[in-house]
């Protein structure tokens, strides 16, 4: 055992905090006796003792007034501090206990005191967790003004992308097409021998067209014309369009248009009157991509795929959304799809 304890060496002795050790000093002063008051406090060496007994009545469920008294039983109970403050007695008088307060036991004003130390401990902690939900409420006002202020941004840049086709639409009707040079005709064309095929990123289609030509003497000349066709675009199937388009919340819920919009209206609401928008059908994988181009050189790429709800309806679930390259995030696609939604 050692010879003097501070706070620190009675509470590794007990195994507890320094907190709880300077709660038995309030609860019991007079079985723990202070050898120097100065920084730090240190005790006497009986102190260790005590502080174990009271941990030991704690654990076992003694109130305070049981464990005073365990105390009493095994150790030295030296004045408290309001009992040294209490006035003496004349000389000669008969010994009598000090005077309580209207009444009042010591028992009771001991008690009282208890109770009331931990009140006052209870509105200290009361106090302390009030400052930490205030900074934690200035932590969420910051979180939702910077929520708002990217929803703002978000909005603004929905009504841009938005707004391109009814623009595209009110620039005066539809563009007249560019005037192409015809090919001369050749008459009683020879076919010419083939040389082996060159591979080409994107195969052409030709196009033959007979053209009947009556002369001035009342004959007839035929033509044959030919020209390059594009190839036929790639697009889904007739059923993956005709299919309800959902998409998936943060809770991994499924969320749809009402009336079960399919892919093709939705599609639909993306082009209408957008006459200078290049869009073009794509697939990657399992998942096709929808490729908007605006004549500015933005792009937006719109990737579908083929799902089914945890009730078993197969449906077309807008997976992600690409701008100009560059993918969004799920925020941004809930909410674009949120604009287009609103109008269907």
């Amino acid at each position: 055992m050692a010879d003097t304890y501070t706070h620190k060496d009675l509470a590794g002795l007990c195994g507890v905090s320094e907190t709880t050790i300077k709660s038995y000093r309030r609860k019991f002063p007079g079985f723990i006796p202070v050898l120097t008051r100065g920084k730090p406090i240190r005790f006497k060496p009986e102190a260790g003792e005590v502080c174990l007994k009271i941990r030991d009545c704690f654990a076992k469920g003694l109130s305070v007034n049981e464990t005073h008294k365990v105390l009493k039983e095994h150790f030295k109970e030296e004045p408290s501090a309001r009992q040294r403050c209490a006035p003496a007695q004349p000389a000669g008088a008969d010994a009598q206990p000090a005077p309580a307060t209207a009444g009042v036991s010591q028992e009771y004003l001991e008690k009282f005191f208890t109770t009331a130390g931990q009140m006052m401990q209870g509105m200290a902690g009361l106090a302390t967790a009030q400052a930490k939900a205030e900074q934690r409420l200035r932590k969420i006002e910051s979180a939702l003004e910077k929520l708002l202020e990217v929803e703002t941004e978000n909005k603004a840049l929905f009504a841009r992308l938005l707004d391109r086709p009814a623009a595209a639409a009110g620039k005066g009707g539809t563009p007249e097409p560019e005037s192409r040079p015809e090919p001369e005709p050749v008459a009683d064309p020879k076919p010419e021998p083939q040389a082996s095929p060159e591979p080409r990123p994107e195969p052409r289609v030709r196009a033959r067209r007979i053209v009947n030509v009556r002369g001035p003497e009342g004959e007839v000349a035929s033509y044959s014309l030919e020209r390059d066709t594009p190839p036929t675009m790639e697009r889904p199937s007739d059923d993956f369009l005709n299919t309800p388009i959902v998409i998936r919340n943060d809770q991994g819920e499924f969320l749809g248009v009402p009336g079960r919009l399919p892919l093709a209206g939705f599609v639909s609401i993306l082009i209408d009157g957008a006459d200078e928008i290049a869009a073009r059908w794509a697939r990657e994988g399992d998942a096709w991509v929808f490729i908007m181009a605006a004549p500015d050189g933005d792009s937006h790429a719109l990737h579908f795929i083929s799902t089914t709800t945890p009730r078993g309806n197969l449906v077309v679930l807008l997976e992600k959304l690409d701008i100009n390259g560059s993918p969004t995030s799920p925020q941004f696609l809930q909410e674009f799809f949120r604009q287009v939604k609103d109008k269907a």
